[in-house]
């Protein structure tokens, strides 16, 4: 496969995965605001825009982060999220099924046009659905070949760092409370799995279960090792049994370390964790540009992106 469509077949994925994140994030963060008893100060906001990739951002105020989040051109927004996919769709629409291509488009214009402040919460699940759809469409119509398994790749190594980005910050922002059961189920609804967690835990939610069944369990889709596999997986059949390339052998290790962590290990040092994913993200991004996406000319340019282990893209 050409690297210019490896690589947009990837970013697909990716900024995809990443509008997804960032709609769901914010309205849980925005409930949760108005869920609570006292009255969040700016300290709440301030880090709820670390989580959201704005990083060094002062924003204490909700209406300012609710229009960073969603429209924001200085760091990860969901409106430049999607319009990124949606470069990424045009540039290799002969790959992509039409109604695919079309959904993608569709929901680009939606955003562009839509004004989110009467309802934010009919936007978001707007931008969530339509996602859903899109990854349908993705599963039932593309040939499980090179090119779906690059959009796989992008959506779940993106996964992977997402996940683990929001479990090891709420665990160090809450190691003082850790039975805060309000602040966890917002931990699981940020990660689109608090009813998945409900069907497999009984006796309510605490922060080891939460640790446990978003970081390490192997079965759901939302977990950051399921993620992770699912990326090894990928990068395998790209490459099928006769390569070895570092790529595979950093997703090796990536899987290793999931594997190999337990509970404790994660709350007692989640940031510590958290610090040695990215770092091997970091390399895994070299990796990838070096094997995959070279020469392509793509350019590599997003305010707040560094280290997240993907190829990147300007923003239009």
């Amino acid at each position: 496969m050409l690297s210019r469509a490896a690589t947009s077949l990837t970013l697909l994925g990716r900024h995809l995965e990443r509008a997804d994140h960032l709609a769901r994030i914010l309205g849980v963060h925005v409930a949760l605001s108005l869920d609570r008893s006292d009255e969040p100060g700016p300290e709440f906001w301030v880090r709820f825009m670390e989580l959201a990739g704005w990083r060094g951002s002062d924003t204490g105020r909700r209406e300012q982060a609710v229009e960073f989040v969603v429209a924001g051109t200085l760091g990860p927004s969901v409106r430049a999220s999607i319009a990124a996919a949606r470069l990424a769709a045009q540039t290799v629409r002969p790959a992509l099924p039409t109604e695919l291509y079309e959904q993608v488009n569709a929901l680009h214009w939606r955003v562009q046009e839509a004004v989110w402040q009467p309802d934010l919460y009919r936007f978001l699940m707007d931008v969530q659905m339509s996602i859903r759809l899109v990854d349908g469409l993705l599963e039932d119509t593309m040939f499980h070949d090179e090119a779906r398994d690059f959009v796989r790749l992008g959506k779940f190594v993106e996964r992977t760092a997402n996940v683990t980005g929001v479990v090891t910050h709420k665990a160090a922002e809450l190691a003082d409370t850790p039975e805060d059961a309000l602040e966890w189920t917002a931990v699981l609804k940020s990660c689109f799995a608090f009813e998945s967690f409900q069907a497999r835990y009984a006796g309510g939610v605490t922060a080891d279960r939460v640790i446990e069944c978003l970081m390490l369990d192997r079965a759901l889709p939302r977990s950051a090792r399921f993620a992770a596999s699912t990326a090894l997986e990928s990068v395998a059949r790209i490459e099928g049994k006769s390569r070895r390339s570092k790529p595979l052998r950093l997703l090796i290790r990536l899987n290793g370390i999931y594997q190999q962590a337990n509970t404790q290990s994660i709350a007692q040092s989640p940031l510590e964790f958290d610090g040695e994913c990215r770092a091997l993200l970091r390399t895994l991004e070299i990796a990838l540009r070096e094997t995959y996406f070279h020469p392509s000319k793509v350019p590599a340019a997003v305010a707040g992106e560094e280290g997240r282990g993907m190829p990147q893209q300007q923003q239009q």
